[in-house]
C-alpha cells in the first residue's frame, strides 16, 4: 500500500468529521467483523470483507461486505452508499443508512427487487451499475 502525504490525512480527517456519526458506528462494529481483508481503497473510501459479515453496510468511508462479494456489490458500497455519506454527512445515517436496513430486513424477495428501493436505485447511480432482469447488480455496458 502507498504512503499517504499529509494533504491525503488532512482531507481525510475533514471527511471523518463531516461523517462522524457513521464513522463511530463503523469503529464500534469493527472488532465484530472477524478476520478482514481489504478488497478496495479508492477516492478516500474504503470496503473490507469480513469473516462475519453478512450482506454489505457502509459507514462513512469505510464498507463491510460478506466474503463472498463480487466486484459489483463491493462497487454498490464503496462507489455507491459511502458517496452517499460524503454528501450528507451527518444526515447519512437518517436519510440512507435506517431506511436501507430496514428495507434489507422487510423486503420481500418474491415481491420486489432489493435493488428497487431508493436508497438502493441512489447507490447504484452513483456507481455506474444497473439491475439485470433477476436483481443481480451489473456494471453498465458490461
Amino acid at each position: 500500500m502507498e504512503k499517504k502525504n499529509f494533504l491525503y490525512w488532512f482531507i481525510f480527517t475533514l471527511l471523518a468529521i463531516w461523517q462522524l456519526p457513521q464513522f463511530i458506528v463503523a469503529l464500534v462494529m469493527w472488532p465484530f467483523l472477524g478476520r478482514k481483508e481489504l478488497v478496495a481503497d479508492r477516492h478516500f473510501n474504503f470496503c473490507w470483507k469480513g469473516e462475519k459479515m453478512s450482506g454489505g453496510i457502509s459507514l462513512g468511508p469505510f464498507a463491510f461486505v460478506s466474503p463472498n462479494s463480487g466486484d459489483a456489490t463491493i462497487a454498490h458500497e464503496t462507489d455507491g452508499h459511502t458517496v452517499q455519506s460524503k454528501i450528507l454527512g451527518p444526515l447519512y445515517l437518517f436519510v440512507i443508512g435506517i431506511e436501507s436496513i430496514f428495507w434489507a430486513w422487510l423486503y420481500d424477495s418474491k415481491k420486489y427487487c432489493y435493488y428497487d428501493f431508493y436508497t438502493e436505485k441512489n447507490a447504484n447511480f452513483f456507481a455506474k451499475l444497473e439491475v439485470d432482469k433477476y436483481c443481480r447488480l451489473k456494471f453498465k455496458n458490461s
